[in-house]
């Protein structure tokens, strides 16, 4: 949990838990299971996820308590990223871990809450009986790095109702080509960074862009990627970082 974050399009992070599995090509050199590791964590295997202490779920509910001082100085409600150390819809989750999520979601209506996950496939099964048409403050997102295993997640993504639909195209492997956006809000687009980092071309986060031009998408350039650094955040000549016009 942190109440700052250099991931770009979000402001805070939340963890209900720490810990995943590699399912797909994104996931080969996680940040997350590096950090884990550097920390004495072993929390990448099948059945292992660290559950947080009390305290790491108190901190949300101050961020929601001082929510109109937040928008008032930044202009926009306080995003957060749950959980930049686990995906939400993991079907290892710690025993009422995701529920005691859902009752924090609920109790906070003035964050935006960004879920992201590269099993949406799950969505369905592990929302809460409440969802209806999607809670007001929760984005739904997966995660975009190839055709094929992206494509599919586009898909499943598309049948849940939700306020907002978002794809993270980090890392960007290939070329995606055109690309079926209905329903979908916001693209983030990134390359890979760190000593392992897999090149991610311009001319392919370029067409990304040129899609979301297409069909009207917000479109949000986090960073080229590098072995050292993360390469900037221009393409195209500038800066672009755009936000889902209900999140202003």
């Amino acid at each position: 949990m942190a109440e700052s974050t250099e991931i770009a399009w979000t402001d805070s992070t939340f963890n209900p838990w720490w810990g995943c599995t590699k399912i797909a090509p994104g996931c080969d050199n996680c940040y997350a299971a590096a950090l884990d590791k550097r920390t004495g964590g072993n929390h990448w295997t099948d059945n292992n996820r660290r559950v947080l202490s009390e305290h790491n779920w108190i901190r949300p509910r101050s961020w929601q308590r001082k929510s109109a001082a937040f928008h008032a100085e930044h202009g926009h409600r306080r995003r957060v990223f749950s959980g930049s150390m686990c995906d939400v819809f993991d079907n290892k989750a710690p025993a009422g871990q995701r529920d005691r999520l859902w009752e924090l979601i609920r109790q906070t209506p003035d964050l935006d809450w960004q879920l992201l996950t590269k099993r949406p496939t799950n969505i369905k099964r592990y929302l809460p009986d409440d969802w209806a048409a999607g809670y007001p403050n929760v984005w739904l997102g997966v995660t975009v790095e190839n055709q094929e295993y992206g494509f599919p997640r586009i898909e499943a993504l598309q049948k849940i109702p939700a306020k907002i639909r978002f794809l993270s195209c980090e890392p960007l492997l290939e070329e995606l080509g055109a690309m079926e956006l209905s329903g979908i809000s916001w693209v983030i687009v990134g390359g890979e960074s760190g000593p392992l980092a897999r090149v991610m071309r311009m001319s392919w986060a370029a067409m990304v862009q040129s899609e979301c031009r297409w069909h009207g998408i917000p479109f949000f350039f986090k960073q080229r990627g590098a072995k050292r650094g993360k390469g900037g955040c221009i393409i195209g000549g500038g800066e672009h970082k755009e936000w889902p016009e209900e999140a202003a």
